[in-house]
């Protein structure tokens, strides 16, 4: 009986450690997606200086900048449809911007199912430029951790979770709370330690994984 009551707290720790790494995954990923947009965002502008972009450029960054204040529910939603108007009136640079802050909003709003087929566009694009069809992915991942068909979520993360990825941290990190959903918690382990253990990846994110993996049951790490 004891046996019993223990496998139960066990998992039900493991399921609260996995809800804590989504949240600390989202906000990881959420940063590195504003950082990438502005950036992009900074590209566009300096690259294209014709009527058109100067117009995208103005409408895509007044709804940024309605973004930092966003707050409720309805407001995320509010957003995501003025960043929809965006990128139907914007070229592709400015668009393929305002439809990754749409389906993020969208999602964060309580609307996954309008978000996934904004998400699913960009990554299948073959003609986007390849890191900004990777933070597709990442932010499509990011929300459907708890939903998505794991093996479609394994197949897209793959190729970011490789050796040289610079997003292999994230992506691995993903591939460990998968593991946790689909009860293959030995693999979790593994999958934290390996971002514990490569001392290119950040600090804090090591720290992370390695006390993940601890809390699902793996040793301390060697002194």
């Amino acid at each position: 009986m004891v046996d019993i009551f223990d496998e139960v707290d066990e998992d039900l720790r493991a399921e609260r450690l996995a809800r804590f790494a989504r949240r600390y995954a989202v906000l990881l990923v959420g940063v590195v997606v504003l950082v990438i947009l502005g950036v992009a965002g900074w590209q566009v502008w300096s690259w294209h200086r014709g009527q058109e972009n100067a117009k995208a450029a103005s409408a895509y960054l007044a709804v940024m900048e309605q973004a930092g204040q966003r707050g409720s529910a309805a407001d995320r939603q509010r957003l995501a449809q003025s960043f929809g108007a965006v990128a139907q009136s914007s070229p592709q640079g400015y668009a393929t911007l305002a439809k990754l802050n749409q389906a993020s909003l969208l999602a964060d709003s309580g609307h996954l199912k309008d978000a996934e087929p904004i998400w699913d566009g960009l990554i299948n694009d073959g003609q986007l430029n390849t890191v900004l069809r990777q933070v597709a992915t990442l932010g499509w991942a990011s929300h459907e951790l708890d939903t998505a068909e794991p093996s479609l979520i394994q197949a897209r993360l793959e190729s970011l979770a490789a050796d040289g990825s610079p997003w292999r941290p994230i992506a691995l990190q993903y591939l460990a709370l998968l593991s946790i959903r689909t009860g293959h918690k030995d693999q979790a382990i593994k999958t934290l330690q390996q971002v514990a253990d490569d001392i290119s990846t950040p600090t804090d994110m090591r720290n992370m994984a390695n006390a993940m993996a601890q809390a699902l049951g793996a040793p301390p790490p060697a002194q």
